[in-house]
């Protein structure tokens, strides 16, 4: 077979090569320039981080309603689903005695666990009121606001702790890193209470082969811990569970 040869390329097979040539140089320079480009920053539309700064102040209005029985006051507070649990601000009235915190010395509500997607979204906030010498918890409460930053919110009692912990035993002195076992098959989060300090644990970790929780990635601190082991439902919901201890 003859190969027909092309006269109009001859004579312009330089321009072709380089034009080929600019074309693959063109690609070289916009190949560099998009490798050289500084990092950016990666907008992907998320939420800013909840902001709990004017929340501390509803659970501490829920105490001092309780402990007054002003059951007007208490109901004005609660969420619409614990109004319709507890039917009227008389039916309220019968609970407060033991729906109410019983600090038994000075005590601080802490945050201890929480269900959000950010600044500006339904959320839901678990409290519990410790005491500072004892670390004795006196009460809890689920504050449900947007997470804005404002006080603008309403809470749900915890009457009672319901997770039960099975290891460690109360008083027990343990390492740094203490094991937990407890009386349900789902997996917890775990978070200890210290004077001054709040260490959070694992989340959602499933269960060792014995039934035990390596519950703590960071060793605790030395001293005496109250070791919260906590539930949350996505709707909303929390159960907990706490044992005092002393880490050695």
């Amino acid at each position: 077979m003859r190969v027909q040869k092309m006269p109009f390329l001859r004579g312009r097979l330089p321009w072709v090569i380089a034009a080929i040539l600019v074309v693959i140089a063109g690609a070289v320079v916009t190949v560099v320039a998009v490798l050289d480009e500084p990092a950016r920053t990666h907008i992907c539309g998320c939420k800013p981080p909840p902001d709990t700064s004017g929340l501390e102040r509803v659970p501490r209005a829920w105490q001092e309603a309780a402990a007054h029985r002003d059951a007007q006051a208490a109901w004005r507070l609660l969420t619409p689903e614990a109004q319709r649990r507890y039917g009227s601000p008389r039916g309220l009235r019968t609970k407060l005695a033991h729906l109410a915190p019983d600090p038994h010395g000075s005590a601080k509500w802490t945050l201890v666990d929480e269900i959000t997607q950010g600044r500006g979204t339904p959320s839901a906030f678990l409290y519990l009121l410790v005491e500072k010498r004892t670390l004795r918890p006196a009460g809890a409460v689920v504050v449900h606001s947007r997470a804005d930053g404002s006080a603008e919110a309403r809470i749900d009692p915890v009457a009672d702790a319901t997770i039960r912990i099975l290891e460690p035993a109360r008083g027990a002195k343990l390492d740094a890193r203490p094991v937990m076992r407890v009386a349900t098959g789902r997996p917890l989060a775990y978070v200890a209470v210290q004077p001054g300090l709040l260490t959070h644990g694992t989340v959602g970790a499933p269960h060792g082969p014995d039934g035990r929780d390596e519950a703590f990635h960071e060793p605790l601190r030395p001293g005496p811990a109250l070791i919260v082991a906590v539930q949350a439902d996505a709707d909303g919901r929390f159960a907990y569970g706490s044992v005092r201890v002393t880490i050695r």
